[in-house]
């Protein structure tokens, strides 16, 4: 099976059962890059060519083995934060951490000589050189890295054109002198990639298989969205396609999609925002109508001819009819990802706040957006204060004071819109995945404890974990729905607010 951790966590491949997508790699050269580029071999070839490079730049890098005994302590000691991590990282973030130093020291001096009422000190005398001076004579730990230092603070481009030419792997698949990877070396790594089915990336370079080193990166959670807005267009140009040629959308799946369609429009839009059609029959008689568009009677009069008598005034000033289409493709696009991550494999975007934010920020744009557009820009701000009859000598002192809490405000109210989403979806996986270590947990036990034994204990918390499982899934299909109704729901009220006088 896949492991049940990547059901959210987004990463830069799709993982499915082993059997289903296996690995039989015989050579080095066949593994993909990003695999290649964690192998403990390829990083000692690359510390010897990004050494070599260096030292080709005159850039003050202590002895190879100096060098490699270095960043082989730094891999190891770090555990999995540093795992993995090549030379220019450790390089780099040992510059990094020189320049905070530098900072602190800087900040240290210029303190010292106020206290000590002397005269103001020289910028020139507070560079990171003279920071690298000072270190020197201080006998730092890292005294035979600091002509390095020097040289990486002054040439930033040199170094990462000496990373990019270390790190070559096509280079290394073809050197010769590197020697092929034993048998047992190839199958440990067939198996550890089996079932992984990898994105091609052909605009970034991956560090791992969850993070990107540069460029643009496609990661699974990018592939669900863009499915699943995809998936919208076609169904929604099917269903305005039946509406426009005036035939009642026919069929269960049809109408399903009319009635989550009239309910955000009803329910939600309407009454939040304001309609000049709010309240009217929309299932009025056929007396009231045309003779030639009687059929708006059956339920479909919202798509009929009948609702063009009211369509030139409502769509002009009507704010329920103006931000309709947004909120139905906020309430469908959320759905839809959301419902992803009940599909096997696959993994629902919604797990991952970079998607939850960028949500609210469509909400927040389309707040601030809109609020301009109907008082102005001032008009705007000057909205956020409650209507106040206060004397002027207070109202100097107040308003402006309410104004920055209600921007505050604002701000707060889009964050927590990102939080809530992110932090309900999350939290339905991570009970799932609970409940489904209790069969994992109950195994270990019962095989640390008598190995070999299979014991009832395991059997009946296996049963307990997929009987839970089910019903947690089917309360987290609930969630699905209510969580896209609530985004929706608040992003309509905040729309609502910033187009209406307070």
């Amino acid at each position: 099976m896949a492991d049940p951790v990547l059901h959210i966590k987004d990463s830069y491949y799709f993982e499915i059962p082993k059997l289903l997508y296996p690995y039989d790699y015989q050579k080095r050269q066949q593994f993909p890059d990003v695999w290649i580029s964690l192998d403990p071999s390829f990083q000692k070839w690359e510390v010897e060519r990004l050494h070599g490079e260096l030292q080709g730049r005159d850039a003050g890098l202590p002895a190879k083995d100096t060098v490699l005994h270095d960043w082989e302590h730094f891999v190891h000691a770090g555990g999995h934060k540093n795992f993995a991590k090549p030379l220019k990282v450790f390089l780099e973030e040992k510059h990094a951490a020189h320049v905070d130093k530098y900072g602190a020291w800087k900040t240290a001096k210029t303190n010292a000589a106020k206290v000590m009422k002397e005269a103001e000190v020289e910028p020139d005398a507070l560079t990171f050189e003279h920071y690298l001076t000072e270190a020197e004579a201080a006998h730092s730990p890292d005294q035979a890295y600091l002509p390095f230092l020097r040289w990486r603070h002054a040439n930033a481009e040199k170094f990462w054109d000496a990373a990019s030419e270390a790190r070559d792997i096509a280079a290394w698949k073809a050197d010769e002198h590197v020697a092929d990877w034993s048998k047992t070396k190839l199958d440990g790594y067939n198996a550890q990639l089996s079932g992984k089915i990898l994105i091609p990336q052909p605009f970034a370079t991956l560090r791992n298989l969850y993070e990107a080193e540069s460029g643009f990166a496609i990661s699974k959670y990018l592939l669900i969205e863009v499915f699943v807005g995809l998936v919208l267009v076609l169904v929604f140009a099917q269903l305005a396609q039946r509406i426009k040629s005036g035939k009642p959308p026919k069929g269960k799946f049809w109408n399903l999609l009319e009635v989550f369609l009239l309910f955000i429009r009803d329910q939600i839009a309407r009454p939040v925002l304001g309609s000049h059609d709010h309240g009217h029959d929309e299932h009025a008689p056929a007396e009231h109508a045309h003779g030639e568009h009687a059929h708006a009677e059956h339920g479909h009069g919202e798509h009929g001819h009948a609702a063009k008598a009211h369509a030139g005034h409502a769509q002009e000033a009507d704010p329920a009819t103006r931000f309709l289409p947004l909120l139905w493709t906020i309430f469908f696009f959320i759905l839809g990802c959301n419902l992803m991550g009940m599909v096997p494999w696959a993994g629902a975007p919604t797990a991952a706040f970079a998607f939850t934010a960028a949500m609210a920020c469509v909400t927040f744009l389309t707040v601030i957006v809109a609020g301009m557009m109907q008082f102005g820009v001032g008009g705007f701000f000057l909205n956020q204060i409650p209507g106040m009859d206060l004397p002027w000598y207070m109202a100097i002192i107040i308003k402006p004071m309410i104004l920055l809490i209600e921007l505050l405000g604002l701000g707060i109210k889009h964050g927590v819109l990102a939080v809530r989403l992110f932090a309900n979806m999350v939290a339905g996986h991570l009970v799932l995945l609970g409940i489904m270590g209790f069969a994992f947990g109950a195994e270990a036990a019962l095989n640390f404890t008598a190995p070999g034994a299979a014991g009832w204990q395991w059997a009946v918390t296996a049963v307990i974990a997929v009987v839970a499982s089910a019903t947690f899934s089917i309360l987290e299909l609930f969630v699905a729905f209510l969580q896209a109704y609530i985004f929706t729901f608040l992003s309509a009220l905040f729309i609502g607010a910033a187009i209406h006088k307070h």
